[in-house]
């Protein structure tokens, strides 16, 4: 997830510091110049860089995991899971994750945990404001916007290809939350809203909770879950995918998951255009295109989407929760009343809890 914070390391510290670095690491000739941000980033800190080493200039761009200080929203934020993830992807599948050339799990440099990527040009729908409220997506043609959703969805595919039979996913099981891959998915969500909530208690959460139990599904085949799977984290160009980023939420379970999740947060932006008054952008990411084209991409039956919508809705609660009394912490916004409104989509979710949310 993607958005502006007022808590960013100093550019002016950090380029330095990568430097020394690099000049450790890499080689003592090593030159980091022209340190940037992109300027966003929810739950950790991305810096683009050129260095110059052995006479050849490579751009790069660094992942950083957040200050321990400054209010994460993640209690944990494993730089060496998100590295393995994307070179097991580049490793199996086609789809364009990035070069991860170094990690460093040292925090004497910048304080805290990075890794390194070959930088990739592209552009990503934007967070802030959503896509849908203009811009290159929304300026496209329906039957391109239809072209780009096609492509992000044989992402998914590869993605799905990928599973315990065929791959070591042992690193990304979470056996302490439960048995099953799912179990296990639900179990750590339970363990992360104590964390976030900080002793509030969330009616709408904690009726989000009872309603999954209740209405537990079959589980369907366990692959891997990219977890933040959505078409802001991923660089077109020329609305082709050539760069799938975000790997911090990753576990595995079933695909409905990573399915839901791209419906349910491009529902999300579309609901806030048309609350502010906007068209939003009705013609993509919808739930019955995506669920065809993935069944016809993959000739896996979708199941239990309702299930896997709340516990979208879920997940995306508890992230919403948690930076947003990020932002009371700062300063950068005030304590409602009822926690409730803590939540940015209080209504979606509501909606789904009463059953009216499919049907509107």
């Amino acid at each position: 997830m993607e958005l502006s914070t007022p808590w960013r390391r100093d550019l002016g510290e950090v380029g330095p510091a990568m430097q020394e670095w690099a000049r450790a690491t890499v080689g003592p000739d090593a030159r980091v110049s022209e340190a940037s941000s992109p300027g966003n980033g929810m739950s950790s800190e991305t810096v683009l860089f050129e260095m110059t080493h052995g006479g050849e200039a490579e751009r790069y761009a660094a992942r950083l995991a957040p200050m321990p200080e400054v209010y994460p929203v993640f209690p944990e934020y494993d730089i060496e899971l998100q590295a393995k993830c994307m070179n097991l992807v580049r490793a199996r599948t086609h789809v364009p994750a990035p070069e991860v050339r170094w990690v460093e799990l040292d925090p004497k440099w910048l304080g805290t945990p990075f890794l390194v990527m070959r930088r990739i040009d592209g552009e990503a729908p934007p967070d802030i404001p959503p896509y849908v409220f203009g811009g290159w997506v929304a300026d496209a043609t329906p039957e391109t916007r239809a072209a780009m959703q096609r492509r992000t969805l044989d992402v998914l595919r590869q993605l799905h290809e990928i599973t315990p039979a065929n791959a070591d996913l042992a690193f990304l099981m979470r056996t302490q939350h439960g048995s099953t891959a799912l179990e296990q998915q639900l179990g750590h969500e339970r363990w992360y809203y104590d964390w976030a909530r900080d002793d509030v208690s969330y009616p709408l959460i904690d009726a989000a909770f009872a309603w999954l139990d209740a209405h537990w599904p079959e589980e369907g085949p366990t692959v891997l879950n990219w977890g933040d799977a959505r078409v802001g984290n991923v660089l077109y160009r020329d609305f082709t995918p050539v760069a799938v980023l975000d790997w911090e939420m990753a576990t595995i379970g079933p695909r409905e998951v990573d399915l839901a999740w791209m419906i349910f947060l491009h529902e999300f932006f579309h609901d806030m255009a048309v609350g502010f008054g906007l068209p939003g952008m009705s013609d993509f990411m919808q739930r019955d295109s995506v669920v065809a084209e993935y069944e016809a991409l993959t000739g896996h039956a979708v199941r239990n989407l309702d299930w896997f919508e709340v516990y979208a809705a879920l997940r995306f609660a508890i992230v919403s929760i948690r930076t947003s009394k990020r932002g009371i912490a700062y300063g950068t916004m005030e304590e409602p009343a009822d926690p409730d409104d803590l939540i940015m989509f209080r209504k979606l979710l509501e909606q789904m809890l009463d059953g009216s949310y499919w049907s509107r």
